[in-house]
């Protein structure tokens, strides 16, 4: 199995076993959460000379009862295989599986300056016409595209940004002929 199949096979896996799907991917957002804020806890975890056991247990005792019990037992599969290093992976997987069951799409959304939330929900509307499907902005400033907007989703990229134009502004001018024997002077 490659390192891309394991998320991928771990979050469907997870999926089915859930109850309820959702409520699972938010606990599993949460706990992602805890592990990047808190580097502590996240050392403990990546730390290949504490033994499972320990980790098993401070897993118990943070979790149980505040947690489902799906959730918690997912967490100590993943431990006890050694996967627990992919449980970022494994929150994304599940994101965009049950993204993919309910028809929505994520998108990331590059632009400068940043887009406000009219522009954003315009842009929404338009993709959902263009794609018939739901899609879930995710928004951020780059501006080293000078202006416009980059859309990312699945295998797609629609670039509307000034950085890329000015690039097909160059390339249309190194690739066009000029005639012999024309001399420009300032």
């Amino acid at each position: 199995m490659s390192y891309s199949a394991i998320p991928k096979t771990y979050a469907a896996a997870f999926a089915e076993a859930s109850s309820s799907p959702e409520e699972a991917e938010q606990e599993l957002d949460s706990i992602v959460s805890i592990f990047q804020v808190e580097s502590q806890f996240r050392d403990f975890f990546e730390t290949p000379s504490v033994k499972r056991e320990e980790k098993e247990a401070v897993l118990l005792k943070t979790f149980q009862g505040k947690i489902s019990e799906t959730t918690l037992n997912f967490l100590l599969v993943l431990l006890r295989r050694g996967r627990f290093s992919f449980l970022s992976e494994i929150h994304e997987a599940l994101k965009e599986e049950l993204d993919r069951k309910a028809g929505r799409i994520r998108a990331k959304v590059k632009s400068y300056p940043a887009l406000d939330e009219g522009a954003l929900s315009k842009l929404r509307d338009v993709l959902k016409e263009r794609f018939k499907s739901e899609f879930i902005l995710e928004s951020s400033e780059d501006p080293s595209l000078i202006g416009g907007f980059v859309v990312r989703f699945q295998d797609l990229s629609i670039d509307g940004s000034m950085k890329n134009q000015l690039k097909k502004v160059r390339q249309t001018l190194l690739e066009s002929k000029l005639p012999v024997g024309v001399v420009y002077e300032n």
